[in-house]
């Protein structure tokens, strides 16, 4: 038996997973640590913490796997985008790595702003505009506050990139990865000379561009195929940006499949063959897994975070019988929700406890529960915020739609909202279309598996791939008695944003 081991490298843990040729999940494990943050803006980590917590991982993920380490073939790692780290000549980081979550460049941006406008920028990149956070606006911050570490630097290197150098003593990059730094330009699928002129930042500075899901022509570093009892055989393997990888994993490939990821926010991922790169709205658009594709994304920033700042506040109560009763207080949600009327006796539960990225461009905009009355319970709360971020949904996939012209056929559910049947039959019903969930939930690690399953010839290729892996499961299809009370209550949900808008200048409504 061959397996793959992969890594989700996240803002603050790294997942590890195994898995079998069959590319099943075998074995896992999950490391955490603290971002540094010790000045307002500034977010920071050591880069070796990375590298401790994937060597832990992949000891326990192994071992629990119950595997012989000789029999992994691959690794492979997908990584949240921006983050970077220097490297100098002979290897060593010459400072902590600057995490995506870093909004320390806003003079820069705005000295970039100089150039290019949102719209040049949007049409060039696919991200919507240059702030303090963009990788690019933090290079000519570096080449200006830090200037010997930045005549010092050889590569600068994403973290993906940084983790295949410790691996291999090679520094390369892939695409999907390079597409959220604002130095990579679609049309070209490679790095862009203009900007990088713009902030005066040497090209040969970066590393070389490979495909996703390309061999990285080197072995495993000795020292590190040692420590893991790893055989001379095994190979490191280009993978993906984590929300390609995900897309991978649930099969979201072609043209009508959506993936929506209810966690702490709302993300939806739309692939596309030509995306719309002139449209006002300038929904973020990222280069897929193969040249000539695209994933567009919208974030709306409070999903899971809304019913969880509910539950912390107001309902005691319901943890306590939750623990009571030794089960999640979330699976009561479920039962009080699905045992309350559809449209929640006339509540609107508006989600925006922390502004708006999409669809309204807001961060002053705030949540508002609309149409409280005398016979409103605890319950009508609970089902309205279960259908507010429905409502949500809906109005983030007919963005999509009216960019792009397309037609969304199928949504597959991924994250914690995915494992709340009644959750995911309230948004079949009120987006009106199929919703499924996915055998494997891991889809990020299942991405970076299919891509080295399929570069070491395992499967012919990653369409193949993904429909092996990862199985839908438990359709919820519309309830088409449910259709006109739900367009009804959706056509007053948007017209909220109008008419609230103008009420929250300050950030808070009042």
């Amino acid at each position: 038996m061959k397996y793959f081991l992969t890594f989700d490298i996240g803002t603050t843990s790294v997942k590890t997973c195994v898995f079998n040729r069959e590319l099943r999940l075998c074995g896992h494990s999950n490391g955490e640590y603290q971002l540094i943050t010790e000045r307002p803006g500034f977010v920071e980590l050591e880069p070796e913490t990375y590298m401790t917590a994937i060597v832990r991982g992949a000891k326990e993920a192994i071992l629990r796997a119950g595997i012989n380490a000789k029999d992994v073939v691959s690794i492979s790692c997908t990584t949240q985008g921006e983050t970077f780290i220097p490297i100098s000549k002979d290897g060593h980081a010459l400072r902590r790595a600057i995490v995506w979550l870093d909004e320390r460049a806003g003079h820069e941006a705005a000295e970039l702003n100089n150039f290019f406008s949102p719209a040049s920028f949007y049409q060039q990149t696919g991200l919507p505009e240059i702030n303090g956070y963009t990788p690019i606006a933090k290079l000519l911050w570096l080449r200006k506050h830090e200037q010997e570490i930045y005549q010092s630097t050889w590569k600068f290197l994403l973290l993906e990139d940084y983790i295949i150098y410790r691996f291999t003593g090679m520094c390369v990059s892939e695409k999907a990865l390079a597409t959220s730094t604002g130095w990579f330009q679609l049309s070209s699928d490679g790095y862009w000379q203009q900007i990088l002129d713009a902030a005066e930042i040497d090209a040969d500075k970066l590393p070389e561009l490979l495909e996703c899901g390309a061999v990285v022509d080197a072995e495993i570093l000795p020292e590190l195929r040692a420590e893991l009892g790893l055989s001379a055989n095994v190979r490191m393997i280009t993978s993906a940006m984590d929300q390609t990888a995900g897309a991978i994993g649930a099969g979201n490939l072609t043209p009508g499949i959506l993936t929506e990821t209810t966690g702490t926010a709302l993300c939806l991922v739309a692939t596309l063959d030509q995306p719309n790169l002139n449209h006002p709205s300038r929904i973020t658009v990222y280069r897929h897994f193969a040249p000539g594709r695209y994933l567009m994304i919208t974030i709306s920033m409070t999903a899971g975070l809304f019913l969880k700042w509910f539950k912390d506040v107001f309902c005691a109560e319901e943890s306590h019988q939750a623990e009571q009763e030794q089960r999640s207080v979330y699976s009561l949600f479920d039962d009080i929700v699905s045992g309350t009327e559809p449209g929640s006796n006339g509540l609107l539960a508006y989600p925006y406890l922390n502004g708006s990225l999409q669809p309204h461009s807001n961060p002053n905009v705030r949540g508002v529960f609309f149409g409280i009355g005398v016979d409103t319970e605890k319950k009508h709360f609970m089902r309205a915020i279960f259908e507010g971020i429905a409502f949500l949904l809906r109005e983030n996939l007919e963005l999509i739609e009216a960019v792009n012209g397309i037609r969304v056929k199928e949504i597959r559910s991924l994250g914690g909202g995915a494992k709340s049947e009644v959750w995911r039959q309230i948004k079949a019903n009120v987006a009106q279309r199929p919703i499924a969930e996915l055998v494997e939930s891991e889809c990020a690690s299942l991405g970076a598996a299919i891509l080295a399953a399929v570069a070491l010839g395992y499967y012919p290729d990653v369409n193949a791939a993904s429909a092996s892996a990862n199985a839908l499961t438990d359709y919820q299809n519309p309830d088409e008695r449910l259709v006109p009370l739900y367009d009804r209550i959706y056509q007053t949900y948007s017209a909220l944003y109008p008419r609230l808008e103008p009420l929250f200048p300050s950030g808070r409504g009042i």
